[in-house]
């Protein structure tokens, strides 16, 4: 898990950072976009020639403020609900795969080494019930 799924899920966590920065830009753009349509629509109004250009420009400018609103709001549910909420759950689960994997580890060690001392044991018993008088009395303890 740790070797292949998190990296995988770290990088999609990241290109999703990538995604939301990239969609901020784009609001940065509207914005000036917004603001020149405002501002042609302020010129256009103020002539009699073309005060009707000057109505569907601030329309425009209306919608396209309205959308922006909308993608703002999508881009923080985004956050708050996707990136932010993937991105807490893959380091809790790092840390506890990692807590796990380091508990195994000292489990399996000390396993490891009960298990040398016992063969030990038996190897120095084996030798004492060979060069013994009473080898029954020795291979009762290996027994054990």
């Amino acid at each position: 898990i740790l070797d292949q799924f998190n990296p995988t899920l770290r990088s999609f966590v990241s290109m999703g950072k990538s995604y939301e920065k990239a969609l901020s830009g784009v609001t940065v753009a509207a914005k000036g976009y917004f603001d020149s349509l405002v501002k042609l629509g302020e010129l256009a109004s103020d002539s009699q020639g073309s005060k009707e250009l000057g109505d569907t420009l601030f329309q425009m400018a209306e919608i396209h403020r309205q959308i922006q609103v909308q993608l703002e709001e999508a881009i923080k549910l985004f956050h708050s609900e996707l990136l932010g909420q993937l991105e807490q759950k893959l380091e809790l689960d790092i840390k506890y795969l990692t807590a796990t994997l380091k508990k195994y580890q000292q489990e399996h060690r000390s396993k490891s080494e009960s298990i040398e001392k016992c063969q030990s044991e038996l190897k120095k018993l084996r030798k004492k019930c060979q060069g013994s008088k009473n080898p029954q009395k020795y291979g009762d303890r290996e027994i054990l």
